[in-house]
């Protein structure tokens, strides 16, 4: 065999056996997807209550009424939750979501801390992970990245 037909084969192997993403960019793609997915869940129910009109039905421990509580917890349970799932301000949506699951543990939440909390601070740590992250290469923030150094390059 020649060396080129060999060089052929080999490239053609490794085209055929090589994972579309490293061990890390699939990891950051299961918890990203997983995790918002999960989350959307509760977003979900309090979008619903918010959109039945209940609010007042919702807590207020920031004292600025039931409603508005309700309102900014449907904004970062489900709003955010979307734009981590799609991998949208991914860092910026992560954020509100910790700050958002910050108010359930330490202002809302159970006097004893463990375990009442365990999964509002598992939700927390998941966020914290994914603003070191970012969405990873399959997410809408590196399409726009790619999108913005081309068109910063063309001014």
């Amino acid at each position: 065999m020649r060396p080129q037909e060999t060089n052929r084969r080999d490239n053609a192997c490794q085209i055929l056996s090589a994972p579309l993403l490293c061990r890390s960019q699939a990891g950051v793609l299961v918890l990203r997807v997983g995790v918002a997915l999960l989350m959307l869940t509760h977003g979900w129910e309090k979008l619903m209550m918010l959109m039945e009109g209940r609010g007042s039905e919702w807590m207020d421990p920031l004292g600025i009424g039931a409603t508005a509580s309700l309102a900014l917890c449907v904004f970062a349970e489900f709003f955010c939750s979307v734009a981590v799932f799609i991998g949208f301000l991914t860092r910026a949506a992560s954020f509100v979501l910790v700050v958002n699951f910050w108010v359930a543990i330490f202002v809302y939440g159970e006097q004893g801390f463990w375990p009442q909390n365990e999964l509002p601070l598992l939700y927390m740590i998941c966020f914290v992970a994914l603003i070191g992250t970012g969405s990873g290469p399959l997410g809408v923030d590196r399409v726009l990245a790619r999108r913005l150094r081309c068109n910063s390059r063309a001014s």
